[in-house]
Formats: C-alpha cells, structure tokens, sequence
C-alpha cells in the first residue's frame, strides 16, 4: 500500500472515535468535480470529491477523466493521420493505496492542502494529484475545460496497473491513451446533411480496428471467463459540449424519441446540458432510486416497463453550471460560488447559468435559491447542503434502511461478486435491470473482491429504520455534530464467547450413544465483557459464520442446522456438509438477527445441529469461525455484534472446546425409546406420542421410535415394536 504521505490530514481527530485506519468498507461514488473554478484558480481550486461509508479502502479503484475534443465532424480529408486534439484520458489517477475518511469522504486536488481550507479534518486529503499514479506517459495537468467530458469511477481494469506494472495486456488505462482511436470517412453529419469524416465513435475502444491500418488499444476489455477481470464502471458522469463525444457507457436511456431541445433524448448518466455551454463544476444531491421512475417529456418515451424513465438519470442527480466571476476573497481563501445568473438560450430548462434538478427548483427558493448571488458555495471535503443522506445500508437507495435492503442482501449474501456495473456485460444483474431492485455498488469487503458478506448486512442491520444518514460517533459531517443516528463505538475491547450443549433425545448419556441415535448440539452466544447495553448504543451479538466440525469421520452424520430464537438464517443454500456425507460436519453456517441485545443478559441461543451416530468411535463437535477466505477476511471470529466499528468485530471470541460424543456398538432393539433394554408399554406410550403418519417428515424428539429411519412414525415401525415388546 502506498504510504499516506504528508498531504493527508492527521489520523489523530479520527482516533478519539476509533476509527483512524478502520477497515469499515462500503460503496462508494463521485459526489463533486470541480472542473473549472473562475480566473486564475484552475491551478489551484481543482478537485474531485468521492462519498462513500467512512473507512472505504480505494485499492483497486482508480478515476478516468475522458475528454471527448470539441467536435466530432471533420471536412471531408482534412483529418491528418494525428489530429490533436482527439479524444483520450485527459487525466487519470490510480486510488491504491487511499480510503475515504471518517465522514466518507475523500478529496483529490490538484495542489496541497493549504489552498483548501474548507475541507474538514475528518475528510481525506490528497493533494496533489500528480503524486498519484497515472501510468507515466504524461503528466498530470489540469482538467480539460473544453470539449465534452465523462468522469468514470472504475474498478478492475485490464492491463498494467501501479500494482501490476508487467502485466502481458500492456498499459490500456492511463492519462493520455486514447479511448475512441478511430477515423470513419464519408460520413453524414446529421446537423447539415454534409458528407464528412468522424474522429472516433463516441464508445470506448475494444480493440477494434481504427481505420489507420492499424487497431486501436482495448481500454474496456473483452469478457473472460472469470468476471472478476474485466472493467467495472462503479460511477459515471458525462456532459456534452457543442459537438464532442461523450462517453457515458450505459446503455439505458430517457426521454427516448424526444424532439424537445430542452430535454432530448440522452443517456441516463449524462447530463442534458441544452444551454450548450461547459460546465465548471459538478455536484451530486441524490443518490437513490426514488418512486416509479420519471415522466418523460411530452412526445417521448421512457424505457419502465410503466412507460417511465429510469429513476436515477443525471439530469435528476446533479446541479451543473458555471461557477461565478466574481470570486469572495477572504483571509482564508478564495470563496467559488455557482452562478445564479439569467441565461438566453431559449433551450434552457432553468433560465440560469446553473441547473439544479427540477425537484430542486420549487421556485420560491426552499431548496435552490436563484434569487440572490452567493447562495451555493462550492466546499472540497463537505457534505453539500442540499444532498439526499447517503446512508449505509441502504442497498435500494429509497432513502432509508429497512427490512426491503437487508432481504435484499439476503438474496446475494456470500456470492463473489455483485456489482452493478455499468458498462460491464458478464455483471450478475446485467446492464438493463430496474435499478430499484438492484445493488449498486454494494460489494464491501476490505479489497473489493470477497462479494457480500457479513460486513454489508452489518451495516444494514446498524442503520434499520434510520433515515438521518449520520453515524454518532462517526459523523457524517463534522460541522453539524448530533446525537441522533446510530452511534457505532469502539469494538476493540468487546469480547464473546461462544458455548456449546448436547442433548440426545432418547435419553441416553453423550458417553453411551448408540448407532442410529439423534443428537442435537445446540450452539450459544454471549458477550462477556466491555459492551455497551443501552438501547441506542447496545453491542449485542447480530450474526454469525461458522463451520461446525465433527473430529472424527464415520462416526456422527451432520444433517441440518436450524436457527434460534431472535436469529434466523441468512443464506440457507451456502451451509454445505463437510466429509462425504457430513460426517466432518457443516460449513458455512450462517444466521442473523435485527435484534441489538441477543446475548448481552446470558448466553443466547444461536442456533441447533442435527446430527446422527453412524459407526462406533468418538468424535468432537466444535463450533468455530467460517475458515472460507471471503468469510474469514469479512468475519474473522465468526460473529458480528451491533452499532460498533471496524464492521462490528468484536476484539475476541472465545470458543469453548465443544462437546465430546460416544457411540457405542451394540445397539438395543430399535424402539426401545427409554433406553432401559426392553421393549414394553412405556415404549409402546411413546409410539403413540410420536405417530406422524407416514411421509410426515416430523422433527423427531424419541429417534429409536422411527424403526425404519425414514423419518416418519407410522404403522410401517409399528411391526418393529410388536415383534420385540417383552424382550
């Protein structure tokens, strides 16, 4: 990992809520691009600000900044061999290495601290950028003003990477490559009906050939047989200007057939932008799918299935415009402001230099005010004033944590990976799913590639009917402190540990089983020392992920796991039995509960092994934590307790030493169900008290009474009892 350096800001203000080098993780997106701050401030007021859950390690991630030139049509053979400018990465830097900060946030800037002094000292700094890596073929500059642009938040690019630096695919992502490498002749241009020549095609390149005698670099990457190799797009945001290419890579749409100049039919991550001017400056107010989708513009379609846009298009997202000529100088710095100024174009959807997102603009100012100049300050490192919550948790992004997200996560729970990618084709939820039934990005363990797993229903779990999108403790914005939320603490000093009993439904003693016998271990959970108990703050015990082992093999048959009291399973289909037909035990045992308080006033009950004795010997049977990687990195003691940090892992978990089971040889006749060595009425009572009937399927207390093992009592064992009763 790349050392932190200089540039970011101490770990000390972190440390007082044990949080400095958490390896809480989560999504992560663009929340605010600078691009063009007034006068003379490019070469020192540039910034791009990511949002995520505090503590979010960026390995792996890096931000593309794509230029997409002025224009796309050329006069018929005036395009050299060369032309410059012709669309490439503008800027790009590498995110090994780095995390969001204690208030998710983290901010790239194009010099040091010193010309940021906004930015809050619980928000992760780098600065400046050409310390970052960018694949060393030109230096990092500013962020092209002019032409189109598209900011891409990527993951799991192909070719050589700062980590991988010989890597057989060569240098595909990195400031000045080419994404769109191609000349096409003879083209129309559709504004004037002209034959004309086209540098590029508006796509990223997938090696295909780029009309020189030559082919162009694969900068997205062809499908493998592993998913996990290719390209994901985590994020994106793409603006036309006059007549360049943008490069959004999804290939959903609104307002689709639209003839209206204010709204034409776009890209759902690109920006409309009708007033045809660059935007200086970006930010993010929503990220959730809300509602049934949006109405489209008269005369267009959307592309719902109830006839509606997709929910979660930029032109609803973003407030973009021009930012204000006349900056305030103050004696801590230069103050960038939105421009609220009139304009005219008459394509304008808002009459002004700035557009906020229709819900935004009520018109009497609740919200956006244009009535005054200086309302909007552009702020590196700060949660912007007029932004949905960004909650943790919230997997459907409708604002809140509730039941709905934490069955979604359910569904996915322990899959390798699931992200919504946008541009990614082998993604497992594809590229053309409602995005509200969808998880986008929601794969949180510390690098990226361990899938969903216990760490993100954790944060579900934490934030469960909370709307307030603030962590106590962890604020989401150290500027405005509150008590409300959920308060995650330190977990260093919280310990468990977790018990073990036995109980053998005929009666009979551990040290005395008989082959055929039923036994159930039944697995409990306590938090022995420093937990909170209050209800706000309560550290009880919310998840587990075990293997269940059985020592010896031939001996005892694991056959099912049943969870307990408040818990219940997470994932059933991910328990699999371990030795050929169990008798090693179970893995991946998992199970959950919404309540905070399981085992903090005793041992709680987790959950019940099944097991049977097939063979004579002796085995142990020993809960211990889940030993699969993707488990043991996200849940290394195997339980998760509530409203902590470092994604609720308790400082320790004792694990007793299990219980020790004896299976004898000789075996009395079968329904002998008190154990006493005959057959008579007591048994003949207890026939009675367990008839199911046959293909009853019944969770047998008295086993010996099930002659024929089918699991059912019926007139079928019946003949067992009368052919043995008196002996």
């Amino acid at each position: 990992m790349r050392a932190i350096g200089k540039q970011f800001l101490s770990c000390a203000v972190v440390a007082l809520v044990g949080w400095c080098g958490s390896d809480v993780s989560a999504t992560v997106f663009i929340s605010e691009v600078c691009i063009n701050p007034p006068g003379s401030l490019d070469d020192t007021r540039e910034y791009i600000e990511l949002q995520g859950v505090p503590g979010r390690k960026l390995d792996g991630y890096a931000i593309a900044f794509l230029n997409g030139s002025l224009e796309k049509y050329y006069p018929r053979n005036s395009i050299p061999p060369l032309p410059d400018p012709k669309p490439e990465i503008d800027e790009f830097f590498s995110l090994d290495g780095l995390e969001l900060g204690a208030n998710g946030l983290l901010v790239l800037a194009i010099t040091n601290i010193g010309f940021y002094p906004e930015v809050l000292q619980d928000t992760m700094f780098f600065g400046p950028w050409s310390d970052l890596w960018n694949g060393g073929l030109d230096p990092a500059n500013r962020l092209s003003n002019d032409g189109s642009n598209t900011v891409l938040l990527i993951r799991n690019r192909p070719g050589r990477t700062e980590a991988d630096p010989i890597n057989s695919g060569g240098l595909r992502w990195a400031k000045a490559r080419y994404q769109d490498f191609e000349l096409i002749r003879n083209v129309i241009d559709p504004q004037d009906g002209i034959a004309k020549d086209q540098w590029g095609d508006g796509g990223l390149d997938h090696g295909q050939t780029n009309g020189l005698n030559g082919s162009t670099t694969d900068v997205l990457g062809e499908t493998t047989p592993s998913f996990l190799d290719d390209l994901e797009v985590v994020d994106e945001v793409s603006y036309e200007s006059e007549r360049g290419w943008e490069y959004e890579t999804d290939d959903r749409h609104a307002d689709v057939g639209s003839t209206a100049a204010a709204l034409p039919e776009r890209r759902v991550h690109a920006l409309d932008d009708p007033q045809g001017f660059n935007p200086d400056a970006l930010t993010r107010v929503d990220y959730r799918v809300t509602g049934s989708g949006w109405i489209p513009v008269a005369g267009a379609a959307g592309e719902l299935p109830n006839g509606r846009n997709w929910q979660d298009t930029a032109t609803e997202q973003w407030i973009r415009g021009e930012t204000d000529n006349n900056v305030v100088y103050t004696k801590f710095g230069p103050e960038v402001y939105y421009w609220n100024d009139p304009s005219d174009n008459p394509d304008s959807i808002q009459p002004y230099l700035t557009n906020v997102p229709l819900w935004l603009n009520d018109g009497i100012g609740t919200d956006y005010n244009f009535g005054s100049s200086n309302t909007y300050r552009l702020l590196a490192g700060q949660i912007n004033a007029l932004a949905v919550p960004f909650i943790p948790g919230d997997t459907d992004r409708d604002g809140d944590c509730d039941s709905a997200d934490i069955q979604q996560l359910r569904a996915v729970f322990g899959d390798e990976d699931w992200i919504f990618s946008n541009a990614f084709a082998a993604a497992p939820e594809g590229n053309d799913g409602d995005p509200s039934a969808q998880t986008r990005p929601w794969d949180v363990d510390l690098t990226g590639d361990n899938g969903i797993e216990a760490s993100d229903l954790q944060w579900v779990l934490n934030f469960q009917g909370d709307m307030a999108g603030r962590v106590v403790g962890v604020r989401y914005d150290s500027t405005a402190p509150s008590i409300d939320g959920v308060n995650l603490g330190p977990s260093h000093h919280v310990t468990c540990a977790i018990t073990t009993a036995v109980e053998v439904p005929c009666g009979r003693p551990t040290a005395t089983v008989h082959v055929g016998d039923f036994l159930d271990v039944v697995v409990y959970g306590q938090v022995t020392g420093g937990a909170q108990i209050s209800p706000s703050f309560a550290n009880g015990i919310m998840q587990y992920v075990h293997d269940v082992s059985i020592s010896t093999g031939g001996v005892l048959r694991a056959i099912s796991d049943t969870a307990l009291g408040a818990f219940s399973r997470t994932r059933a289909t991910l328990t699999t039995p371990s030795g050929s037909i169990g008798d090693r035990g179970l893995a991946t045992v998992n199970g959950y509960s919404t309540s905070f308080d399981q085992g903090l006033s005793g041992p709680a009950e987790l959950y019940r092994i099944r097991l049977q004795a097939i063979g004579v010997g002796t085995a142990r049977v020993e809960p211990r934590a889940a030993a699969i990687e993707r488990f043991a990195q996200s849940t290394p003691l195997g339980l998760k307790i509530g409203h902590t940090d470092h994604q609720g892992n308790p400082g320790n978990v004792i694990y007793a030493t299990g219980v020790q089971i004896v299976v004898m040889g000789a075996t009395p006749p079968l329904p002998d169900c008190n154990g006493d060595g005959q057959v008579l009425l007591p048994d003949h009572a207890c026939f009675v008290d367990c008839l199911t009937g046959p293909n009853a399927d019944a969770d047998l207390t008295r086993s010996p009474v099930d002659a024929n093992g089918d699991g059912d009592v019926d007139l079928a064992d019946y003949g067992s009892l009368m052919v043995n009763f008196g002996n």
